[in-house]
């Protein structure tokens, strides 16, 4: 007999592990399987920024997106508060926005964009800005409600909890799925009343039993390491600009990213690696030294054809949040909420139809 109140869930980064956790308040019997350990995961590798206004300012329509990413963001103040992780939100420096004043929008014009999303931020001063590393002609923009997370270091932190409170974590490959089963690279089968996919670009070998996951398309990212203790002052800090982002924590430097439309492999390119250091050297600040021995990294996303999230029922039966493109650190918690939702009988919360994975296969 299958339990009515169990659930396997496929994948182990953000997505995966902040379902599984949810699903165990929720009272579910959570088995995890995970193809990677948590540190080489995608969301591990990346550079896990919540950042709803700093991705949307990018996009086609900065408005919908940004208040799409602030729905969901909403979901990480109850989440964290639940897994102890309260203080990393409260604590947050605000993020910074960068661009050369030779070449590029005033400050008022620049504030203006961000202010028509509905973020909410203010203009930096000379003598503030010279304090992170940075001179004219730089100009910027300070944003609040904008977070970091560690990435790697918070993940094991999530998995440790979940396996504390009760969940089953099985390090191997799924090979096939179904609305209540999942067979393991070794044979082993697995049974559950619910199976949730949440295994980013890996989740499109399972389109024979959920037909939606046939829209995934890869997108390869590279990004530089840099292990280095931050200025106090860019602890904790993320600076975007056009160029790319920096995010600073206190024994390692991120600069990314690359966006490899149609590439699932992982290769790390020299060429392209050249070319992303170019980038960061353009605006590193002051005190980050050592650029040329950075570890080059290189991880996988998954996007949809509308660039928004697969969230919900695969007409298969079985139900899927993955499709992120470089948002699974906004997304992670808002996806299990809605799945809990639907899982438990309580059908799709309020505008989440517009991630429902069914606009995907013919009806």
């Amino acid at each position: 007999m299958v339990s009515a109140y169990s659930v396997i869930v496929i994948g182990g980064g953000i997505v995966g592990l902040s379902v599984g956790l949810r699903a165990l308040d929720h009272g579910l019997s959570v088995t995890l399987v995970a193809k990677d350990a948590v540190e080489a995961s995608t969301s591990a590798l990346s550079a896990g920024m919540i950042a709803p206004a700093m991705e949307a300012l990018t996009e086609a329509d900065p408005k919908l997106s940004y208040a799409r990413y602030i729905e969901a963001q909403k979901h990480w103040p109850s989440f964290a508060e639940d897994l102890g992780l309260s203080e990393i939100l409260e604590l947050a420096q605000p993020a910074v926005w960068l661009w050369s004043g030779d070449s590029g929008p005033s400050p008022d014009e620049m504030m203006q964009r961000f202010s028509d999303m509905g973020a909410k931020g203010q203009v930096m001063r000379e003598e503030d800005l010279a304090k992170l590393g940075y001179h004219a002609p730089f100009q910027a923009i300070e944003i609040v409600g904008e977070w970091l997370m560690a990435a790697e270091p918070v993940l094991a932190y999530m998995k440790s909890v979940f396996v504390e409170r009760g969940g089953r974590w099985i390090a191997d490959e799924v090979v096939q799925v179904g609305p209540q089963a999942a067979t393991l690279s070794d044979g082993q089968h697995l049974e559950a009343a619910h199976v949730v996919v949440c295994a980013g670009f890996d989740s499109s070998a399972f389109t024979e039993t959920a037909p939606s996951l046939g829209a995934l398309k890869p997108i390869k990212g590279h990004l530089l390491d840099t292990p280095q203790k931050a200025d106090p002052a860019l602890a904790g800090r993320m600076v975007r600009s056009p160029w790319g982002y920096w995010v600073f924590f206190d024994g390692l430097t991120k600069f990314g990213a690359t966006m490899q439309t149609g590439r699932a492999d992982l290769d790390i390119e020299p060429g392209v690696v050249a070319s992303l250091a170019e980038k960061a050297r353009k605006f590193t600040p002051d005190s980050v030294a050592g650029l040329n021995d950075a570890v080059p990294r290189v991880g996988v996303r998954a996007a949809t054809p509308d660039g928004w999230p697969m969230i919900g029922r695969d007409p298969g039966g079985v139900y899927v949040a993955t499709g992120m493109r470089r948002n699974g650190w906004i997304y992670g918690p808002y996806a299990a909420d809605v799945l809990m939702a639907q899982i438990g009988g309580q059908g799709a919360p309020e505008g989440s139809e517009i991630y429902d994975p069914q606009r995907f296969t013919p009806h």
